[in-house]
């Protein structure tokens, strides 16, 4: 009997914390992208909005990293076949010894901190990627791209309420960004 009242109130807790509204606007939106073609690549500048929830700043701000992946897609607009895909991950860590945030990117060079969150948050939403596409004929294109927080890197206390909770919750929508490759 013991055990039945313990696993009904674990599961009322787990309820409870995952069915609150967050009072906070949170989540990520990618505003505009640019695209120039180079010699067999693409530079991609994506301006986005990253907004995290109360919950993701103060498991942040307890030593939890988050990462935030960047999913993207090229396609041919003639028959909608992929042509490359490409996924990008940035780790944002806080230091407490130092009282700095740290963001981190798949480069062994990609090592920046920041004094403030709200800094680190803009260097995010201004990103510069080249992306390696090797040749591509002339004719039109679409990058297909999202942003979100990637909640399999969590630790795995926290896996069954992030994945339920409106928290938690910073998906981008996929957008679609046509250009052209010509002669």
């Amino acid at each position: 009997m013991r055990f039945c009242v313990s696993l009904l109130s674990t599961a009322v807790f787990f309820l409870t914390a995952c069915s609150q509204q967050g009072t906070d606007n949170h989540g990520f939106t990618i505003n505009d992208v640019s695209i120039s073609h180079a010699y067999q690549s693409l530079n991609v500048h994506f301006q986005q909005d990253l907004q995290l929830s109360q919950q993701a700043r103060e498991a942040l701000e307890h030593g939890v990293t988050l990462t935030i992946r960047l999913d993207i897609e090229l396609r041919d607009d003639a028959n909608m076949i992929s042509v490359q895909r490409d996924v990008r991950h940035y780790q944002l860590r806080y230091m407490p010894l130092s009282e700095r945030y740290q963001l981190s990117e798949e480069q062994p060079d990609g090592l920046q901190t920041f004094p403030r969150l709200r800094h680190l948050l803009a260097a995010m939403d201004d990103i510069n990627i080249h992306l390696l596409t090797g040749p591509l004929l002339p004719g039109n294109y679409e990058l297909r791209t999202r942003i979100h927080l990637d909640k399999s890197r969590l630790p795995t206390p926290m896996l069954l309420p992030a994945w339920f909770s409106s928290s938690w919750q910073h998906d981008s929508e996929w957008s679609v960004w046509p250009f052209v490759v010509s002669v």
